[in-house]
């Protein structure tokens, strides 16, 4: 399947979004520089021009994602709403977005569990930044929590484990798995059922 750029005003962002779309459904080790130049209907050097190595080209597809800024612009809750509903509110925020991202993550996923050397850096930078962003925002939204650095672990922890739901039960609404996932992680931080 060859994609035409036609109208595209910028060929580095259509060399991404068409190698995540291959790495997510192959896997790095799988695609080669003259598959994803075929796909982009481009020469293999073109692909060079853009990124000096396969390595920086995986890199790129996550870099490109800007989750560092996302997490710098995070929405403001009702501080009149219960610690819980606002906990719930920060964990559907957390998981409408990766499942909005949901080919990066199947990425980082499949290529961290595989060991791929060019995936274990980016994820490990992607989590050193959420993490502690997460951790602010818990913070300054539920100041009622001790522990927000434990609660922000906890919230990325139900992302994880809601995103293997999503994977191993496909048919299962992604909007039940994020409701029951935010409950559970209610019932673990504030002992409620």
């Amino acid at each position: 399947m060859t994609v035409s750029n036609a109208g595209r005003p910028n060929q580095r962002e259509h060399i991404l979004d068409i190698a995540l779309g291959l790495i997510a459904q192959h896997g790095a080790s799988k695609m080669s520089m003259r598959q994803l130049a075929k796909e982009c209907g481009l020469n293999v050097a073109a692909i060079y021009h853009y990124f000096e190595s396969k390595d920086a080209l995986v890199k790129a597809v996550v870099d490109e994602r800007q989750y560092g800024a996302r997490m710098a612009d995070i929405p403001e809750l009702d501080s009149a709403l219960s610690p819980e509903d606002r906990l719930t509110a920060v964990f559907t925020t957390i998981w409408d977005g990766a499942i909005a991202e949901e080919p990066v993550w199947r990425l980082l996923l499949g290529e961290g569990l595989r060991g791929e050397p060019a995936v274990m850096s980016v994820g490990k930078d992607l989590l050193d930044t959420i993490q502690p962003a997460l951790a602010d925002w818990i913070s300054s939204t539920i100041p009622e929590l001790e522990s927000p650095d434990h609660v922000a672990a906890l919230v990325t922890g139900q992302m994880f484990a809601g995103f293997m739901r999503h994977i191993f039960e496909p048919d299962l609404d992604t909007g039940i798995i994020g409701k029951e996932q935010g409950h559970s992680l209610c019932a673990a931080v504030f002992g409620t059922r």
